[in-house]
């Protein structure tokens, strides 16, 4: 009778699936379970529900000394869907149930267990099996409830189970395989990394692209928006846009996403963990749209960056990994939350710190925000006469810090188009750029940047001259002047040209100009 087990599981950091091997050992001693292994509380329970489990499902429960040791133990362990394998491992290693041993040594398990022997759903089960997978795990036994939410996956094997008894059933020597078999096959993904707009995702629309399911070509005027919109595409640069109410900022921010690249399959395997850690994911595709989050204005700073206690959550930063992150109204947003996306934009990720842990979440997300000129909106439109004494607007845009408006590449002003302009706009079948043209304008840009080396991509001397001429005319920073060369590398692009014009400089210029 053997007297030690290994079974394979993992264990959530972050968005990582770290393996965790189940080690058990059954020895003489009085009865007892002795779990070790920084186990949480969620896990240490589980002692417990593993006992009553298998006495329950018509095993004998050893009466013995066992050891259970989650492997590396260096490594907090978190979550009910240890029950599973742990109880696997202790029918295994004491011989009360005859398992396959390569079954055994192949597969992952993931499974809560209640006292009668049924194996209940686990969160989180697409981020653990995504995770694994990418490590080359490929057969997951898994809680039945769990397969509308988990995708399907190349040589991937799913074997679903709704008790433990049905568990060791399947890991019997012999027995017969019940695979899941999906209805639909997943649709095929491009494999492959843009250099430009690198990474992002979402199954989630937010509400407001259900509310702006138009193009931009119903647009009247904005072309200039447009272009920087563009821009902001084709590079990856995060963007301010400032006008009166009505000017359409919303609503041109709301039909960003359908510019953007689609996802390859690796960023799409990425973003699928992150929305299913949250709870968001189900069904049985992998996420293929890039993420668009428009948070409330009213959000916590622990909405927005994430947190929690025992579990860590992802913020709104990291569910617009890879995707996009909208804030409108941007200075009714707390200003501690607002100073703390700078850490976020700056390193793409951002460290979630508690009380004898620390998570890293990924938050690579193209940042958008729309903003009022002043509190009534109207300062510096010519339709419509500004109320605000000039403390108050100064009160309402120190509410943004410098800081962080200094690390948004464009920004754009709006306004309104006048009447006569409208009345001609209104004639015309289309207004300017559509979606569709803004759209191959990026994917033009980033397929002429994959050809080259950025090193290659050259300022010319005329270029190099204005770009110094700008740093010392309107006192740069350093962060300023670098992120004016990426734009006009950007927007050199988009021309498909050899080098970095003076023309490309000065629209880059433009964009940073307008903040001042």
């Amino acid at each position: 009778m053997p007297a030690l087990s290994i079974i394979s599981s993992a264990s959530l950091s972050g968005i990582e699936a770290a393996s965790v091997n189940v080690e058990t050992d059954i020895s003489p001693g009085l009865p007892n379970i002795f779990l070790v292994g920084l186990p949480g509380n969620a896990v240490r329970e589980s002692r417990e529900r593993i006992r009553s489990a298998i006495s329950n499902s018509g095993f004998e429960f050893p009466m013995r000394r066992i050891t259970i040791n989650l492997s590396p133990a260096a490594t907090r362990k978190e979550g009910s869907h240890f029950d599973l394998p742990i109880a696997i491992a202790v029918l295994s290693a004491s011989g009360k149930a005859k398992m396959d041993k390569e079954r055994l040594e192949k597969g992952i398990f993931f499974g809560e267990l209640s006292l009668d022997g049924a194996v209940r759903r686990i969160e989180a089960a697409a981020a653990l099996v995504i995770g694994r997978y990418e490590a080359g795990a490929r057969d997951v036994y898994l809680p039945v409830e769990n397969m509308n939410e988990v995708p399907s996956l190349k040589d991937l094997r799913y074997h679903p189970v709704s008790s433990l008894s049905e568990a060791v059933s399947l890991l019997s020597p012999g027995a017969e395989r019940n695979t899941f078999a999906f209805k639909h096959e997943r649709e095929s993904l491009p494999d492959v990394k843009g250099p430009g707009v690198e990474e992002a995702g979402d199954r989630r629309e937010d509400d407001i692209r259900d509310v702006y399911r138009s193009d931009y070509s119903e647009v009247l005027g904005q072309e200039r928006t447009k272009r920087a919109l563009t821009i902001a595409a084709a590079g990856r640069h995060d963007i301010l846009l400032v006008g009166p109410p009505g000017v359409g900022k919303s609503m041109m921010a709301g039909m960003f996403a359908d510019i953007l690249p689609p996802l390859t399959e690796t960023e799409s395997m990425e973003v699928t963990r992150i929305h299913s850690i949250a709870g968001l994911s189900g069904g049985h595709e992998l996420i293929k749209k890039r993420p668009f989050r428009a948070p409330h204005h009213s959000s916590t700073m622990t909405a927005i960056i994430g947190g929690g206690h025992n579990r860590v959550m992802p913020g709104e930063v990291s569910l617009a990994h890879r995707g996009t992150l909208f804030l409108d109204e941007l200075p009714e947003f707390n200003r501690q939350a607002l100073d703390m996306l700078r850490q976020p934009m700056e390193n793409r990720y951002v460290d979630l710190s508690r009380t004898g842990f620390k998570e890293r979440m990924p938050c690579d997300f193209l940042f958008i925000a729309a903003m009022n000129p002043c509190p009534c909106g109207h300062f510096g439109d010519p339709l419509h006469a500004c109320i605000c004494p000039e403390s108050s607007i100064d009160r309402y845009r120190a509410k943004v810090s410098g800081p962080l408006m200094d690390r948004i590449d464009i920004h754009v002003t709006m306004d309104h188009i006048p009447s006569g302009d409208a009345a001609l706009f209104a004639k015309k079948e289309r207004n300017g750029l559509s979606t569709e043209e803004m759209k191959k304008s990026v994917e033009d840009a980033i397929s002429f940047r994959k050809e080259r080396v950025d090193g290659d991509l050259r300022f010319s001397d005329e270029a190099a001259s204005m770009l110094d001429n700008a740093y010392s005319k309107y006192g740069l920073s350093m962060r300023s002047r670098s992120k004016l060369i990426n734009v006009a590398r950007t927007i050199a692009d988009l021309e498909a040209s050899a080098e970095v014009l003076p023309v490309h400089v000065g629209e880059a210029l433009s964009f940073r100009r307008e903040q001042r």
